[in-house]
């Protein structure tokens, strides 16, 4: 049987539409020759996110991404379409989860499911939610470490400048007394000289200082400490008697009448020395060729 030839264009017309058809949508994640219940999901960001990317739970494919558009009507989320081509149930309240699939970063959407008994049916859009990747994670670790790195440079910025200042003010001060360190140095040096000359006569005077200090170890010193206290024992008991009028310097001390006998004996013994001085012929008497005597008067 022949056919004829607008029929065979026809046909292979048809065909690869079809192959056309499918193979499209077999690259957007739909398959038509499967039943398939379409969902929908909104996020602000989709971090990534492509079509035909795995729709999975517990690590199990049950569907694939089919669209992603900038919904204006919603305030401007974008909306994520997504076919589950797997005969599962699932309650109305589960999250659709952003997550990341490989160290890479590529992006796929996991299930989380909730507790609802109502169950989701084909064109309901579900609660999206979006897991922080590990990227994001050692981002947010780094950047603490990141603000204290910066603060230590600045700290080792602001040392490294003051030790520079610091450095140039000991090198200027350095050049200005150079001649004063170096007159200073060298009156070290001569002093070094010095002492190093004189050593014989340091080292005499610390044998002399070691010799006193084993003759002050070897002696009684307790014996000499007993003594000087049996002194000071006795000079109490004179004083004892001192101040109980014991003695002749007790009564001298004690004894009123005394003390004025003596002060009136002392008046009289400067008057007789006053006198002496005033008439001293009185008292004394030369003569060298027999001069008769005079009568002395008497003191009033």
């Amino acid at each position: 049987m022949r056919y004829s030839k607008e029929l065979v264009i026809g046909l292979t017309t048809v065909a690869t539409v079809i192959v056309f058809t499918w193979g499209y949508n077999f690259l957007k994640g739909k398959n038509v020759f499967k039943a398939k219940q379409d969902y929908y999901a909104f996020y602000e960001h989709v971090h990534g996110l492509e079509v035909g990317q795995p729709v999975t739970i517990n690590g199990y494919k049950i569907g694939q991404v089919t669209e992603i558009t900038f919904d204006v009507s919603f305030g401007g989320p974008l909306l994520v379409g997504f076919h589950i081509s797997k005969p599962i149930d699932f309650s109305k309240d589960t999250k659709v989860i952003i997550y990341d699939m490989d160290i890479m970063g590529a992006k796929g959407l996991q299930f989380e499911p909730g507790s609802s008994e109502v169950l989701a049916v084909s064109g309901d859009t579900l609660q999206g939610d979006i897991q922080i990747s590990l990227t994001e994670q050692v981002t947010k670790q780094f950047v603490p470490i990141k603000a204290g790195t910066e603060k230590l440079i600045s700290v080792l910025d602001s040392t490294l400048r003051s030790i520079t200042i610091l450095t140039e003010k000991a090198s200027h001060l350095i050049e200005v007394n150079h001649q004063s360190i170096t007159s200073a140095a060298g009156n070290i040096d001569t002093l070094s000289e010095t002492l190093n000359a004189r050593r014989k006569d340091f080292e005499a005077i610390l044998g002399n200082m070691k010799s006193f200090s084993k003759d002050l170890a070897d002696s009684d010193v307790s014996q000499t400490i007993s003594q000087v206290d049996e002194t000071m024992n006795n000079l109490d008991l004179v004083l004892t008697d001192i101040n109980s009028g014991k003695g002749s310097l007790g009564k001298f001390v004690k004894d009123g009448k005394l003390y004025m006998e003596m002060s009136e004996s002392m008046s009289q013994l400067e008057l007789l020395l006053e006198d002496l001085r005033e008439h001293p012929k009185r008292y004394v008497h030369f003569s060298l060729f027999g001069r008769k005597e005079t009568p002395v008067d008497t003191i009033n």
